[in-house]
């Protein structure tokens, strides 16, 4: 979800395109309308005002008026060195199967970034790009490494975050590997060495949260929890901790400071229902998700007033203003 400078709110799908509301109805943007594919996976709006919507086929690029699709490069050269590589896109080259971009974030600088599915990371300066491929991660049939991004973010110090993986404008690091105690409340990690041999867990940040302290806080795939980082040192928490569930699909940081996290878990009868957490510095509850018809969780947005912002998987898009639970259901205005 995206809100843009004139309030309007984004909503990404996965098969209807893309939505946009303006405080009294939505707005459906499809492939009829330009969007090169109706599976959305996020959406940017750059510092001119150009929303730009990556999806299961790359990026499509909208200016108010129409939308453009926005080739993106691909390079398929051999991996020499640590974390990623930096390489110039070559003209000519074929694109991979897999062309899913699943994040986007735009730096202090200017530059936009393109995190996608199997092909690492690619700058966009406004005139050329730079791409950085894996150097580590599960490795395909075609010999190369394939590492999804699924978040990029700029802390308030102008590292910039790819899941686990900081950039600080010339390398690549895993967490500081200068720092050399970590604390866990669930004895995962002890030290960074043991983080190293833990690193299928660390390498799989897929959500990355800045609170009003500076700390940030990853979510993990594959059941592993939440690690917050204060600059020196890890916190690991799972579900023993107080929060729903290990599978997490969703996190964000409110103007307040407090956490929330989304996702997904069976209830007594193993049937899988939505679940959202909020930490408020000290400890984990639980928000009720009773009229969310118990569906998973899977996005969670702060708008500039502060509502919050839940988007399920089956039963729509919710508000929640601090007291009430507002459903979404309104048909596009434009259909």
């Amino acid at each position: 979800m995206l809100q843009d400078k004139a309030g309007n709110m984004w909503i990404a799908t996965s098969g209807a395109g893309v939505y946009r509301y303006d405080g009294k109805g939505f707005v459906n943007f499809t492939t009829k309308d330009g969007l090169n594919s109706n599976i959305v996976q996020c959406i940017l709006e750059d510092f001119k005002g150009n929303i730009w919507i990556g999806t299961k086929d790359g990026v499509c690029r909208f200016d108010g008026k129409k939308f453009t699709d926005f080739p993106l490069p691909w390079t398929r050269t051999p991996i020499t060195s640590p974390f990623f590589r930096q390489t110039v896109p070559q003209k000519g080259c074929m694109p991979p199967a897999n062309k899913t971009v699943l994040s986007m974030f735009q730096d202090k600088m200017g530059n936009i970034w393109f995190g996608t599915q199997d092909e690492g990371v690619i700058q966009y300066n406004g005139k050329s790009f730079t791409e950085f491929l894996a150097n580590e991660g599960p490795v395909g049939n075609d010999g190369f490494h394939h590492v999804a991004i699924y978040n990029i973010y700029q802390e308030k110090s102008g590292n910039i975050w790819f899941g686990s993986y900081r950039y600080d404008g010339k390398n690549f690091k895993n967490f500081p590997q200068e720092e050399n105690t970590t604390k866990a409340s669930d004895t995962i990690v002890k030290s960074f060495k043991d983080m190293l041999e833990q690193k299928s867990m660390y390498s799989s940040a897929n959500m990355v949260v800045e609170d009003k302290k500076g700390d940030l806080w990853f979510s993990h795939a594959c059941r592993y929890g939440i690690t917050k980082y204060d600059g020196k040192a890890l916190t690991h928490f799972t579900d023993k901790d107080g929060f729903c569930d290990n599978i997490i699909r969703a996190m964000v940081a409110d103007k307040e400071g407090n956490i929330w996290i989304g996702g997904v878990r069976k209830d007594a009868k193993g049937i899988k229902e939505g679940c959202i957490s909020i930490y408020d510095g000290k400890s984990f509850r639980a928000f009720s998700t009773e009229k969310l018809s118990n569906s998973a969780i899977e996005s969670l947005f702060v708008d500039k007033d502060n509502n919050i912002w839940i988007g399920t998987r089956e039963v729509g898009l919710y508000r929640y203003d601090g007291k009430t639970l507002t459903a979404f259901t309104e048909k596009p205005v434009n259909n």
